[in-house]
């Protein structure tokens, strides 16, 4: 499985997941996944909907909110927000885990916190969000 990073107590962000990974995600404490990775970026990604219904197998939630950083939207963000559960432990995946990190910025940043720590505190742990940013900064608060 690829590596999770802990965004905050509940969130974390990953590259694209498999089923096979599923289980040890639901032993791990994961309660929701949400896939921000549209389907066919690549020939050898699993579809969201064989994602979705592993998910369910196991008790898991699951939420489809695919996003392309060209046409990122405040409705996505709302979404993803929206997607959230206070004390529900939750992974968000897309190819890379950028696009997640994102979204994660934009959410947090809505709630009142600072723009550009959040960005410094994601670029810490390994996302360069500077490709990102001409897509995130027209949804961003200062």
């Amino acid at each position: 499985m690829s590596s999770l990073v802990q965004l905050d107590e509940f969130y974390f962000v990953s590259p694209q997941i498999v089923r096979e990974d599923l289980a040890s995600l639901k032993a791990q404490g994961f309660e929701k996944i949400i896939n921000n990775r549209p389907d066919g970026e690549s020939d050898d990604q699993p579809s969201g909907e064989s994602i979705r219904v592993a998910v369910e197998m196991l008790g898991m939630k699951y939420v489809s909110n695919p996003i392309e950083l060209p046409k990122l939207s405040q409705t996505h963000v709302d979404v993803q927000s929206d997607a959230l559960v206070e004390g529900e432990k939750t992974l968000s995946f897309c190819r890379t885990g950028t696009r997640s990190s994102v979204l994660w910025v934009l959410m947090k940043n809505a709630q009142g916190e600072r723009y550009q720590e959040l960005v410094s505190q994601v670029s810490g742990k390994g996302f360069d969000l500077s490709r990102c940013s001409a897509a995130m900064e027209p949804l961003a608060k200062t």
